[in-house]
């Protein structure tokens, strides 16, 4: 009897140890690590092209008092490199500074002025920058900072028709004010994370580049004339829109945590 009572219980803890290894061996399955969550905080480094409207104001004095204003448009090209940090939840700030390339020419002519030019050669900034990322993914922010460009402006004066001959040597008079001009930057854009650490940027700024001041002082010419172009002043703003591809390089990443 009792001999058959320990075949029993052993042959039922059997059963069990069978019935459970499925589970035992489930249980023993590697569990995949969890997938990273993208983080906008780390280094940054990208390039962007788009186009752009250069705003010239032109004020001429002494001999002659008149204003004249004209547009310079263009397509430009560069690069930017930046640092973001993601602070506890979707706030992120950063800085950034970028490069450009740029071809913005324009040009008009007032009385009594014959020809008035301007071209943007290159401009760049040193920006700070805010946002709020929207499902980690998108991020909408604004950007603003100090901003520089290489604005050449030039003046050709004809003369006047009818002077007597003595009077027109020297003529026509070409003058070229060529300057880096400082100021600020201010926009906002949208960026999204679309592959890997990868994502691509959409972005509108304004530029003010201020007034500043000219003089000229001329040449003698044989006839004793001193021939020059007024004293003046030019004041520069622009407008830009641009897209852009960024990468943002490995930075510690949040994994995502089960809940139970």
């Amino acid at each position: 009897m009792k001999r058959e009572f320990i075949r029993y219980l052993a042959g039922a803890a059997a059963g069990v140890l069978l019935a459970g290894s499925p589970a035992i061996a489930a249980d023993l399955t590697p569990v995949p690590p969890p997938a990273p969550v993208f983080t906008w905080t780390g280094f940054e480094l990208g390039l962007h092209v788009g186009g752009g409207s250069d705003r010239t104001r032109v004020n001429l004095y002494d001999l002659y008092d008149f204003s004249d204003s004209y547009n310079s448009t263009g397509a430009f090209g560069g690069a930017h490199v930046g640092f973001n940090y993601q602070l506890m939840g979707p706030l992120v700030i950063g800085v950034q500074g970028e490069y450009n390339f740029a071809g913005l020419v324009g040009n008009s002519s007032a009385f009594p002025l014959n020809y008035l030019a301007t071209s943007v050669r290159e401009f760049g900034s040193a920006d700070a920058r805010i946002g709020y990322a929207f499902n980690n993914n998108l991020l909408i922010y604004a950007i603003g900072g100090f901003a520089y460009g290489d604005i050449r402006g030039t003046i050709n004066f004809q003369g006047f028709p009818g002077f007597p001959s003595p009077f027109i040597t020297g003529f026509p008079v070409n003058r070229f004010f060529d300057a880096n001009r400082y100021g600020f930057d201010i926009g906002g854009g949208l960026e999204y994370n679309f592959y890997g650490n990868w994502t691509a940027r959409l972005e509108y700024r304004y530029y003010d580049f201020g007034t500043r001041g000219f003089a000229d002082a001329g040449f003698g010419v044989p006839t004793g004339l001193t021939i020059a172009i007024p004293n003046h002043t030019s004041q520069e703003t622009m407008q830009t829109g641009r897209v852009g591809l960024t990468y943002k390089f490995a930075w510690p990443s949040t994994p995502v945590v089960a809940k139970y």
